[in-house]
């Protein structure tokens, strides 16, 4: 079975993160200096304009994420909100040991095939550039997508585009696909708060001795200094005389291959001492290791990034929602196999979760993509299904900032053919049934809100549509609890009818003891 190993690519001036097919692979990459150089210098800067600041460590700092969905030019093929809510649970499990937590800012919805599947080319590059606009510096600001295009055999997974924001470039494209990976996001987010590679000037090309020579010279491939094993030259703040990462507690590192999470390389540094690099740091490429880490100094650089002037934009001294939101919701509505007449009116309903803010629902049928709607209640009307079709579907609960919930159980229904007049739904803007279920002889409330007064028939009806309970009510503008007594019901399912003179709509609920 063909195992990857990550590599380093940089092309069109980008910072990338490149899978190897093969671990032993000698494959170059093309790596600009420049553009190393470039994340090095905002570093030094950062840790010269931070030198006297004093962080409240108790403190926990909350970082905006928007996530754009991309898709083909067409819409099709987008990716999932699902994606981005396991990638931010992923981010804030590497992070929370700096007291940094991130939190959704939104979703944004992309059709471009330029960035969907060749975002690291030119015109993927000017597609992404030309969405920087300057609001869209409030966040971090990453694309979810199918594909990058790169050069040589290894396959990208991500790359951040250095600026600094704001209208400075300054964003992370990752593959859906790797998401929530253990480490590659955490990497990019790495690049972001201005960390190099533990390998910086071997990007190039990984340590051969019969190229590069053992011990090694002065100079990496790059032309800038090898950090000695000895720590002299590891934090000059000169770029020019700093070796590697210019970070003391990364051990010398020139980029070697492996997937087992080992080193079994004999390197020696310009003074020939031998290397012993840390496999399991976040801003490497080894794989296999079971967790990573940043070091002290890395978690210290990353501060000083967040927190100096050129992060301003995603310090925005806001606190989100905190609450957990844990497990997963369960279907009340439709049950298992049942058939929906109508399939134009179609209300899926399930449990409210707590700390719940909105839920994501997957709908999936055959010969037809996966739909998915995001809505803020326990419930949502469909109008636009098939008749005959039989719906697979699932929900899951989160908010802004708890994303690691679980989708429900999934469940099926089947639509019928006959079409309900949805008319009402265009007189009322909400009208929904609490609670459901409900137990034998408690009341039953039908909430509607409507912007105009109207006149309104519920009416009960049993599962073999005979009438069981009937009451006119007078609805006012804004939200109104009509009472429907349940004494004297059976258990089982029932259909609430409301109905104006617009036409009906139907609900259901649940009676149980």
């Amino acid at each position: 079975m063909m195992k990857f190993n990550l590599k380093r690519l940089c092309f069109s001036a980008l910072v990338t993160l490149v899978a190897l097919a093969n671990s032993q692979a000698q494959t170059k990459c093309g790596v600009t200096v420049a553009e190393g150089q470039k994340i090095m210098a905002q570093m030094l800067h950062n840790r010269n304009e931070m030198r006297d600041f004093v962080r409240d460590r108790e403190a926990i700092t909350y970082v905006p994420v928007r996530f754009y969905l991309v898709a083909k030019s067409d819409g099709t093929s987008r990716a999932s909100e699902r994606s981005g809510l396991q990638a931010l649970c992923r981010l804030n499990e590497n992070y929370a040991d700096q007291d940094i937590q991130f939190y959704l800012k939104e979703f944004k919805y992309v059709n471009n095939t330029n960035i969907y599947n060749a975002s690291i080319t030119t015109q993927g590059f000017n597609a992404i550039s030309n969405l920087m606009t300057p609001g869209a510096y409030n966040a971090i600001n990453i694309f979810l997508v199918d594909e990058i295009e790169s050069s040589g055999s290894g396959t990208t997974l991500g790359f951040y585009q250095p600026g600094p924001g704001p209208l400075g470039n300054d964003w992370v494209v990752c593959l859906e696909s790797y998401a929530n990976d253990i480490r590659v996001l955490t990497h990019e987010i790495g690049h972001f708060f201005s960390l190099n590679h533990t390998f910086y000037g071997w990007e190039p090309e990984p340590w051969d001795p019969a190229i590069h020579g053992n011990p090694v010279g002065i100079f990496s491939p790059s032309g800038m200094r090898n950090e000695l094993v000895n720590g002299t030259n590891c934090n000059t703040n000169n770029p020019q005389t700093c070796g590697g990462d210019c970070i003391c507690d990364t051990p010398a590192d020139y980029f070697f291959f492996n997937n087992n999470c080992a080193y079994t390389q004999n390197a020696k540094d310009p003074n020939g001492q031998l290397l012993s690099p840390d496999y399991q740091n976040y801003m490497n490429y080894v794989d296999g290791c079971s967790e990573y880490h940043f070091t002290d100094q890395q978690k210290e650089e990353i501060s000083n990034s967040l927190f100096s002037s050129s992060r301003n934009y995603v310090r925005p001294n806001y606190t989100p929602t905190t609450e957990v939101v844990s497990g997963a919701p369960t279907i009340t509505s439709p049950q298992q196999s049942e058939l929906i007449e109508t399939y134009n009116n179609v209300r899926l309903e399930w449990t409210a979760m707590s700390g719940a803010q909105k839920y994501l629902v997957e709908l999936t049928t055959s010969g037809q993509p996966t739909a998915r709607y995001i809505t803020n209640t326990n419930e949502i009307v469909l109008l636009d299904l098939v008749p005959n079709k039989s719906y697979l579907w699932k929900v899951l609960g989160y908010n802004e900032y708890s994303t690691c919930g679980n989708f429900s159980s999934q469940k099926i229904f089947k639509t019928g053919d006959q079409v309900s007049d949805t008319s009402v739904a265009n007189e009322l803007e909400n009208w929904s049934i609490r609670p459901n279920p409900v137990s034998v002889g408690n009341t039953l409330y039908v909430s509607v809100v409507t912007q105009a007064p109207t006149v309104a028939e519920i009416k009960v009806l049993n599962a073999t549509g005979q009438l069981v309970r009937q009451q006119k009510a007078e609805i006012g503008a804004g939200e109104n609890l009509v009472e429907i007594s349940t004494d004297g019901f059976s258990t089982g399912i029932y259909f609430v009818n409301l109905s104006t003179e617009n036409g009906t709509e139907t609900q259901r609920v649940s009676i149980v003891e």
